[in-house]
Formats: C-alpha cells, sequence, structure tokens
C-alpha cells in the first residue's frame, strides 16, 4: 500500500499550492481532506439532514451548503464545532481510506488543516507543515475568500498555533516565496525518492 505524507497548516498557509507543487514535480496523487468535506456535505442526503438537526435549516439554501452561515455557526460554538467535525471527519476518512486503496503510487499526499488537533500523525507515515507569517495567511485568505474578520479570527483561534505543531511534524515548509517553496519541495521529492 502507498505511503501517506500529510500536508498540514493553518489556514491560509498554502497547504494547497504546496500538494499542487507536489504532485507537479513528481506526480504523486493527493485526496484534499477540505474539499472532500464540502462535496460529502453538499451531496449527502443524510449528511444534510445530520447538520440541520446540528445547526438549523438556514445551513443549506436552494439545497446548496450556506458556507459563510456554517463557519459563523460552527465557529461560535465549541459545541457545535465538536459535533461537525466528528460527523464530517468519519466520513472523509472514509472516503480517503477507498480512495487510497485504487492507489498504486509508492507515496500519497493527505491535505488536511487539522491532522495534530485530531491527533491523527500516527495514521500517516510522514508530515509535512506548511507555515507563513500571520500576516500573509491573513492576505491570502481575504484575496481568496469572502469571509469577515472575525470568522478568520475564529478559524484561527480553534487551529493550534505553528509552534504546536513543529514539535510533532516530520517536515516543514515555509512558504513565503514561491520560488523557495518549489526549491525546497524539490528537495523534499529527492529526500522522499518519489521519483
Amino acid at each position: 500500500m502507498s505511503k501517506v505524507i500529510a500536508i498540514t497548516g493553518g489556514i491560509g498557509a498554502g497547504k494547497t499550492y504546496v500538494s499542487s507543487i507536489f504532485n507537479k514535480h513528481s506526480g504523486i496523487p493527493c485526496f484534499n481532506s477540505d474539499l472532500e468535506a464540502k462535496k460529502i456535505m453538499n451531496n449527502s442526503s443524510s449528511i444534510k439532514k445530520k447538520i440541520i438537526s446540528i445547526i438549523g435549516p438556514d445551513s443549506y439554501i436552494d439545497n446548496k451548503l450556506n458556507t459563510e452561515f456554517l463557519r459563523y455557526q460552527i465557529f461560535s460554538s465549541k459545541k457545535k464545532l465538536k459535533k461537525i467535525n466528528e460527523l464530517i471527519h468519519n466520513e472523509v476518512n472514509v472516503s480517503f481510506k477507498n480512495w487510497l486503496i485504487n492507489q498504486t503510487s509508492r507515496y500519497v499526499l493527505m491535505e488536511t488543516a487539522i491532522l495534530f488537533e485530531h491527533k491523527l500523525q500516527n495514521k500517516v507515515d510522514l508530515s509535512i507543515l506548511v507555515t507563513a507569517p500571520m500576516k500573509l495567511r491573513l492576505e491570502r485568505i481575504y484575496k481568496r475568500d469572502n469571509i469577515s474578520k472575525k470568522i478568520i479570527d475564529k478559524i484561527i483561534e480553534n487551529q493550534w498555533n505553528d509552534k504546536k505543531k513543529l514539535g510533532l511534524c516530520d517536515y516543514f515548509i515555509e512558504n513565503i516565496d514561491k520560488k523557495r517553496t518549489i526549491s525546497e519541495i524539490k528537495k523534499l521529492i529527492k529526500v522522499f525518492a518519489i521519483i
């Protein structure tokens, strides 16, 4: 079976960018946990019912996930966040296992924001933490997502800080300058002997 390399980091650190560079330069396939979670929340009728029972009917507009409302609700209540995380995490885990069975490469990437928060580091072979200064992370989030500073602050508050994660990861990439990030990824590809 393929060895699993987790790509983790806080919101706006650049996990998806790092994963895409790995894929581009080594062909290593990537499972994006956040995208899979959104897919499940939008397509599974049983999950929709459970989310509505936890968050309320405004969780969906025209049968599509009301992301801004959901984010505000779960990041304003630790109880709701825990319930939603447990519900979705289990489903994403099943999807990942099914996806992994069909992979034939030596390594695969699993992109996840909450690797250490959910104690998943023991279920992967290696972990790479993607970091960036908070100011840069906030700039990226504002550019990419249409969410308020209040919600961003709540999301960051619910994620461990980089200092705590650095002691737990196997490798880390400081994602500030694109050229330097690509260079660091190429070095890691050689370390893993992926190609």
